[in-house]
């Protein structure tokens, strides 16, 4: 069975990919508060949902980073 070295490649680049979307939601978090700050009550609900939902996926990425670097390092055991 041919072993692939997609797994050694996929985890940086999910790490990076999940950090990135992670300070980008933490970004949206902080201008949704400088809209209600400034009364703009759309404008910051849609950004606070926007900003949740980027943390969600990017949680989601930083897991399946990990899960592929679990997998990598058993694979090396064996």
């Amino acid at each position: 069975m041919k072993k692939f070295d997609v797994k050694r490649k996929l985890m940086p680049i999910l790490l990076l990919l999940g950090i990135i979307v992670m300070l980008l939601s933490l970004y949206l978090l902080l201008l949704a508060i400088g809209y209600m700050e400034r009364g703009y009550v759309g404008t910051s609900l849609l950004t606070l949902l926007v900003g949740f939902s980027l943390l969600s996926s990017s949680l989601y990425l930083l897991r399946l980073s990990t899960y592929v670097y679990a997998t990598e390092r058993k694979s090396e055991k064996e």
